[in-house]
């Protein structure tokens, strides 16, 4: 991928690159190749089929294939199915007392449903398989992952996907410094996103993005977004890989290199949150605080809980530094342009900015609200149809390729499929805060206890920035946060189990 993104190989290779990963997953143990679909979580390309599809991520094939590889090598136990007692699989045994399981249902149910007021059906459709292709990992993970050790390795694989992606953005970083900001642009569309998002997203970010952050008075500034299409997905990814990352340097307290390689890696999260110039993931981590501090006064879980509220300090440190940035950036591009900037305000006038309802961004994600609303206040049982939320602001299909949405996840589907499966989708959620909550109160090991209360911190933060984009539903983003309620619902079992004996 990296031969192919710098133009060295040509995009076709990436082919045969695919041909050898399902190769090597056929003929390995199935914690091999989940080890290698999950760290590859970041480098998924999209495979150049033909000139007029070259948009069909690889990791697509690679989860169905190895879904089929946990299918023939374990049989139907691998769907979490139990046996009657006259020895027949009970398949009614996947819903029984599984609260989330029959959420899921609820939800996929009414997105079904909602084809039949679709005006295209074919974007519905293509809808409904994305989040089905993608579900099927998350059931992988939860039967794979059943011990300790196992949850270890997923998070691990985690581990070294998020390294390629701090690389990256630090490669960006750093770049910028050396390049003018049109040459890193132009190099970036053409080159990077063509191999990893196909040639018609490359050509849209030729001209449209949100890579730098604009000023008033001053020149523009870079917003890290690593090997994403955006800075608010790779903002959203930076999230999800905290509670592991943190829990990893929990667990290895006593390995003094790994601690402090994984010290690195957190620090560089939370960095690259801050410069991500992301406002949602800077607003939205309000409620994150204010959960902390509430367990802190109340003295809950004192130990985990003063570890919480240390590690999102940095947070605060990185958005105070970043005041230092625009200067700095502005200097070496003066090598570069010949034009000088002297202002040392830019990313906090972009903070500023947030509460001003007139500002071209906010003032244009109002009118896509109030347009929300209406739609959900006039189709409320099944809304427009799954995947058709350009209907909603009356716009042409060629508008879905742009990403057009309602910039808030439960409007979004609001909108999409109605009132009833947008609670479905909030119930999800209030499960897994609620498991969150079991595996901090009741597991027996600190760094899994410290897991449950991290990943409900953060799915918080998550929330909290649902209310402002839909970056949950970028394909890399959603794959990262099914890895980590996947082995949530593990821990749980494990602690039930625990129990039983």
């Amino acid at each position: 991928m990296v031969l192919a993104s710098v133009g060295f190989i040509p995009r076709e290779a990436i082919l045969v690159w695919t041909g050898l990963a399902i190769f090597y997953m056929i003929f390995s143990p199935l914690e091999d190749s989940l080890w290698l679909t999950i760290a590859s979580i970041p480098l998924y390309v999209a495979l150049p089929l033909y000139e007029t599809f070259d948009t069909f991520a690889s990791w697509r094939i690679l989860i169905l294939v190895l879904a089929g590889c946990v299918f023939f090598k374990k049989g139907l136990s691998s769907l979490g199915l139990e046996k009657t007692t006259d020895g027949h699989w009970d398949f009614r045994s996947i819903l029984k007392g599984n609260s989330l399981n029959w959420l899921v249902a609820g939800f996929l149910l009414m997105a079904l449903l909602s084809f039949g007021v679709a005006f295209y059906k074919i974007i519905a459709l293509k809808k409904l398989i994305f989040l089905l292709n993608i579900l099927i990992l998350f059931w992988i993970v939860k039967n794979l992952a059943r011990r300790q050790e196992e949850i270890l390795r997923v998070w691990q694989a985690v581990l070294a996907g998020g390294v390629v992606v701090a690389f990256v953005a630090l490669i960006q970083f750093l770049a910028v410094l050396f390049i003018p900001l049109y040459n890193f642009w132009e190099f970036w569309a053409g080159k990077v996103i063509s191999v990893f998002y196909g040639d018609g997203l490359a050509g849209l970010l030729s001209y449209s993005n949100t890579w730098f952050a604009y000023y008033s008075v001053n020149p523009p500034t870079l917003r890290l977004f690593s090997v994403f299409p955006d800075s608010h997905s790779f903002a959203m990814f930076n999230i999800l890989l905290l509670p592991i990352f943190l829990t990893l340097f929990l667990y290895y307290k006593d390995n003094r290199h790994l601690k402090i390689f994984l010290k690195i890696m957190i620090a560089l999260s939370f960095f690259g949150i801050v410069m991500s110039g992301s406002r949602g993931a800077w607003l939205s981590i309000v409620p994150v605080f204010l959960a902390v501090i509430y367990f802190y006064r109340k003295k809950i879980d004192e130990f985990l809980v003063k570890k919480s509220l240390q590690t999102l300090t940095l947070f605060i440190i990185f958005f105070v530094l970043s005041v230092g940035y625009p200067p700095v950036l502005y200097t070496f591009q003066s090598w570069q342009t010949g034009n000088f900037s002297s202002s040392t305000f830019s990313f906090f006038e972009r903070a500023k900015s947030i509460s001003d309802f007139e500002e071209t961004s906010n003032k244009g994600r109002l009118e896509i609200w109030r347009a929300s609303l209406q739609s959900v206040a006039g189709h409320p049982f099944l809304g427009v149809g799954l995947g058709n939320y350009v209907v909603v602001l009356d716009e042409k299909i060629s508008a879905i390729k742009k990403g057009a949405s309602a910039h808030n996840l439960y409007l979004d589907f609001a909108s999409e499929i109605g009132i009833i499966g947008a609670l479905f989708l909030v119930g999800i959620f209030v499960d897994i805060l609620y498991t969150s909550w079991l595996i901090w109160r009741r597991s027996r090991e600190l760094h899994f206890r410290f897991f449950g209360l991290l990943f409900g911190l953060y799915l918080l933060w998550v929330l909290g920035y649902s209310f402002f984009d839909v970056v949950l539903l970028n394909d890399k983003v959603l794959l990262l946060f099914m890895v980590n309620a996947a082995t949530l619902y593990s821990l749980k079992s494990m602690i039930y189990g625990q129990k039983n004996n």
